[in-house]
């Protein structure tokens, strides 16, 4: 079983690390890691009135206790189990700080093959330059793509 973190103290890493975080100009926002981590973040169970809204029938209010139970149980798991535990926090920080970049790093033959010595640094600068090309600038790239000339 993992270590489970404070909410106060699971909310500052993850506010942390959010505001940390590189965006990415190609991965749409919605499956951002910001987006994950902000759903991630801890919130205060909110108290729930039952029976002074409306009166309920006698068989009702003898369940209604073990309902009550039961849903803030159901509640109470699904918040331990959406939480990150230390363990993932540490690895999110160590992806932040690339730490298994400078622990491991890449030989030179592998990132500059002898076949396309300049594959990799191509597909990099498509990456930084691709959220800024209009329509007709994809359009021609992808034309470019399908007729070579060499």
């Amino acid at each position: 079983m993992t270590k489970q973190l404070s909410p106060k103290t699971l909310s500052a890493h993850i506010n942390r690390l959010i505001s940390r975080w590189p965006s990415d100009p190609v991965r749409p926002s919605a499956v951002s890691v910001q987006t994950y981590l902000k759903t991630r973040l801890p919130t205060t169970p909110t108290p729930t009135t039952s029976s002074s809204s409306s009166p309920s029938p006698p068989t009702a209010t003898a369940t209604a206790p073990q309902s009550q139970a039961q849903a803030q149980a159901q509640a109470q798991q699904q918040q331990q189990q959406s939480q990150l535990s230390t363990a993932s926090i540490n690895a999110l920080y160590s992806l932040l700080e690339n730490r298994y970049e400078k622990q491991y790093p890449l030989p030179q033959n592998l990132r500059h093959p002898r076949s396309a010595p300049s594959h990799y640094d191509d597909v990099l600068r498509e990456f930084r330059e691709a959220p800024g090309r209009g329509w007709v600038k994809r359009m021609m790239e992808k034309l470019r793509g399908v007729l070579r000339f060499q």
